[in-house]
C-alpha cells in the first residue's frame, strides 16, 4: 500500500486583507471548498483561547482528508526575531493574527491514512513551513489578485514528525462517525493520551468523520465536528451537535430518501401548508391585538393606544417585544 501525497491548505488574513483561502490544492473546486470551510471556521470559534493552546483538527469525506492546526501566527514564526514577530504577527490595525494551516491528501478506497502528520500538542514544527504561503501575499491589497495560490500534492518533508500506521491500532469503540450519530458530537476531556487515541482512530476510520482537539472551554456548538476534546469536560458525554431545527431537517431528509416521487411531493406540500398556517396564525394574532388597541382608543376617546399601566415603549410597538441594544463594552476585544 503506497503512502499518500499531501498538498498545502491555508486559511487566514494577511497584513491588509481579511480572512480568505490563501492556498488550496490545485484540484479543489467549489464543492471541496464548501466542504472544508465549515470545519475551518468552526476551529476559529472563541479565537482568544488560541493564545494558550492551538487546536488540531482532522476531517475526511469519501475523497479527501485534511489534517490541520488553528493557532496564533506568532506560534508559527518563532524562528524569527522578536521585532519581526511583532510586525508579521499583526494586521494593519495592530490586531494579533490567527490562522488555519494544514495538509490535504486524496483518499483511496481503503480511506485509511498510511503516513501523516503526528499530533504534537503545542509543538508545531510540522506546520511552520506553511507560513511561507502567507509571506507570499503578506502585503497584498484589495486591488491585487485575491485568488488563492494552488498547491501540488507531494510527499511530506523528511523532517516532519509523522505517524506510520503499519502497526495495529486499537480504535476507540465509541468513536463517532458520519453513519453513526451525525446529529451528535462525542465530547471527551482534553487529555494528551486521549488526544493521541482520537488522532489515531480518526486517521484509520473508514467512514467520513472529524475530530477537533485541544479546545479550551466548552465544546464547539453548531459545528460539523463529530468528536471533540475540551478542557471543561469532566467525563465523556454525547452532546447535541446541531440545533433542533437542523436535526428535524436532517431526519426528514433521511426519511424522504425512501419515499416515492409522489409521496415526496405530498410531504413537501404538507410542509408548505403547515408553514403557511403558522404564518397566518401569527398575522391574525398581531392583527387582533392592533384592532383591540384601536378599539380601546375609539372607546376611550383618547389620542393614544395606551392602556392603564402600559409604557410608551410597549405602546409604540403594539405589544411586540423589542430586543434591547446591548450597552457598549468598556473592554476592547480584538477577537
Amino acid at each position: 500500500m503506497s503512502k499518500q501525497d499531501w498538498a498545502a491548505i491555508v486559511y487566514g488574513r494577511s497584513y491588509h486583507l481579511d480572512f480568505r483561502f490563501i492556498t488550496i490544492p490545485y484540484d479543489f473546486t467549489a464543492k471541496e471548498i464548501a466542504w472544508v470551510l465549515p470545519y475551518i471556521i468552526a476551529t476559529t470559534q472563541k479565537a482568544r483561547n488560541l493564545s494558550t493552546y492551538p487546536r488540531w483538527s482532522l476531517f475526511k469525506n469519501n475523497s479527501h482528508c485534511v489534517v490541520g492546526v488553528t493557532c496564533m501566527v506568532r506560534d508559527l514564526i518563532g524562528r524569527l526575531g522578536e521585532d519581526l514577530i511583532e510586525v508579521m504577527a499583526k494586521d494593519d490595525r495592530g490586531r494579533p493574527l490567527y490562522v488555519f494551516v494544514g495538509y490535504v491528501t486524496k483518499l483511496n478506497r481503503n480511506r485509511k491514512l498510511i503516513e501523516y502528520p503526528a499530533y504534537t500538542g503545542n509543538y508545531l514544527t510540522s506546520f511552520k513551513p506553511l507560513y511561507q504561503e502567507i509571506e507570499k501575499v503578506w502585503l497584498a491589497r484589495d486591488y491585487d489578485d485575491r485568488k488563492p495560490c494552488l498547491s501540488e500534492y507531494k510527499a511530506l518533508n523528511n523532517t516532519m514528525e509523522t505517524i506510520d500506521n503499519s502497526f495495529y491500532i486499537h480504535q476507540i469503540s465509541r468513536f463517532n462517525h458520519q453513519t453513526k450519530y451525525p446529529e451528535k458530537t462525542f465530547v471527551w476531556q482534553n487529555l494528551t493520551p486521549k488526544n493521541y487515541q482520537l488522532w489515531l482512530a480518526s486517521s484509520q476510520c473508514v467512514e467520513s468523520t472529524s475530530v477537533c482537539l485541544d479546545i479550551q472551554g466548552k465544546y464547539l456548538i453548531d459545528s460539523p465536528f463529530l468528536n471533540q476534546t475540551v478542557s471543561d469536560a469532566e467525563n465523556f458525554a454525547v452532546c447535541q451537535r446541531i440545533n433542533r431545527q437542523e436535526e428535524i431537517s436532517l431526519k426528514a431528509s433521511k426519511n424522504n430518501k425512501s419515499l416515492s416521487f409522489k409521496e415526496k411531493i405530498s410531504t413537501k406540500a404538507k410542509e408548505d401548508i403547515d408553514l403557511t398556517l403558522q404564518q397566518a396564525a401569527k398575522v391574525t394574532s398581531a392583527s387582533q391585538e392592533i384592532i383591540g388597541n384601536l378599539t380601546y382608543r375609539s372607546n376611550s376617546g383618547k389620542n393614544t393606544l395606551e392602556k392603564p399601566n402600559s409604557s410608551r415603549k410597549e405602546r409604540d410597538n403594539f405589544g411586540f417585544k423589542v430586543k434591547k441594544n446591548p450597552l457598549p463594552s468598556k473592554k476592547q476585544d480584538w477577537f
